[in-house]
């Protein structure tokens, strides 16, 4: 790692998509780990005899070790490498679900396991981008940061229907973890097998020369990253709030099939996968992050004024249209972490965003289990993700207009 690649020589450039894909295999297994309990969260209710507020808090624990790890992460980079990162993420997921296969029926468990499971999403969600950035120059990055940023909406549009189908042909709850215990596995073999470093990243001069020390009082006082990071916040926050409890609303309130949630969760998942990469590359195209991600935030406003006020088939499917645009916020905001702070601070950078993300998807997750239980689904939609969103819109209006291209 002592040479800039300006020219692309053929060994990083053969190699950089499939190390690209590889990294966001790995982090698929994360978000599959946090489905599991929010598609499933009817049958949770139903075998643990529990209600929102409890399943709420299920989900929410998920995202506290998460969290909690976000900035020690930046630092593991550092030390370990992300290849060493990238293995002790898929040993939480491993671990976490071989907990609840051993533990079934134990709610303490069960909450441990998502808990350690959370550990491995925080770390991946630090490690993704700073893994993936130095096989792209900067102005080419929009569009793998972009497939990077759909590793939650790739693994939204598989996992429910994967998991319901499971659940509904063994009748098994704990099924679901067998198969995530089983998969976790197999993509660590083969992240073995595929991953290599560079050998020519395309990162800066001073981390070149050796100047690789995580400054995290850097990351702290910069303003771009802090608002990054806050609109993060809001968002997923709000998003989580929802999606968390969709296929609940579907079933309890529209008196509707667990598998049609699943299936119109999956594939407005499966089109915002599709939609972050294209986002990404027409925000390299036009020259500008900021604006694809304003259009995205504002129909993400109007998604959370609907998806708990439509009570037919045709209202639930205009509700995930506006839905897939939220890769296109993600894709935003990671790339961007790879342009307003040296190569050196990236992962100092995502970890602020991988912290703000964990943190807004535990109170959103938490906190809205509560409101629903309250105030039921429309009136907590309006009350909490509504607002969120607009918080959103205007951190990054005020605070990230001039900072972006």
């Amino acid at each position: 790692m002592t040479v800039e690649n300006i020219s692309g020589k053929p060994s990083n450039m053969n190699r950089a998509w499939p190390v690209a894909i590889m990294v966001v295999l790995c982090g698929i297994c994360m978000p599959f780990n946090m489905g599991k309990a929010m598609f499933l969260g009817p049958v949770i209710m139903q075998v643990y005899g529990i209600g929102e507020a409890m399943l709420g808090l299920m989900i929410a624990a998920f995202y506290l070790l998460g969290a909690v790890v976000a900035f020690p992460a930046a630092s593991f980079i550092k030390k370990i490498g992300p290849r060493n990162t990238i293995l002790v993420a898929l040993g939480c997921s491993i671990v976490g679900n071989l907990i609840g296969i051993l533990t079934p029926g134990n709610i303490p468990a069960f909450i441990v396991g998502r808990i350690i499971e959370g550990g491995g999403f925080g770390l991946m969600g630090v490690a993704g981008v700073p893994t993936i950035s130095p096989w792209f120059s900067k102005d080419k990055r929009g569009m793998p940061c972009g497939l990077w940023a759909a590793w939650v909406a790739i693994a939204l549009a598989i996992a429910p229907i994967l998991f319901t189908a499971i659940f509904e042909t063994t009748g098994e709850l704990m099924s679901v973890w067998y198969f995530n215990f089983g998969f976790s596995i197999v993509v660590l073999v083969l992240f073995l097998l595929i991953y290599r470093t560079p050998s020519d990243p395309y990162i800066d001069e001073e981390e070149k020369a050796g100047d690789t020390k995580m400054d995290y009082k850097a990351i702290f006082t910069n303003k771009a990253v802090l608002a990054l990071a806050v609109t993060f916040f809001f968002g997923e926050g709000a998003f989580m709030g929802v999606q968390g409890f969709f296929n609940a609303y579907v079933a309890n309130e529209v008196s509707m099939p667990l598998m049609v949630g699943s299936v119109l969760i999956s594939v407005g998942s499966f089109a915002g996968a599709i939609w972050g990469p294209v986002a990404g590359k027409i925000s390299d195209a036009i020259g500008s992050r900021f604006k694809v991600l304003v259009v995205c935030q504002f129909c993400m406003l109007a998604y959370s004024v609907i998806v708990f006020s439509v009570h037919t088939l045709t209202g639930l499917i205009i509700a995930v249209v506006l839905q897939v645009l939220t890769t296109g916020i993600t894709a935003m905001l990671w790339t961007a972490t790879t342009e307003v702070v040296p190569s050196k601070l990236i992962p100092g950078a995502t970890a602020a965003l991988a912290f703000a993300q964990n943190v807004g998807m535990f109170i959103g997750s938490m906190g809205m289990g509560s409101v629903i239980q309250a105030l039921g689904y429309q009136m907590a939609s309006w009350c909490v993700v509504v607002p969120c969103w607009i918080l959103s819109i205007v951190v990054t209006w005020v605070v990230l207009r001039k900072k972006l291209r």
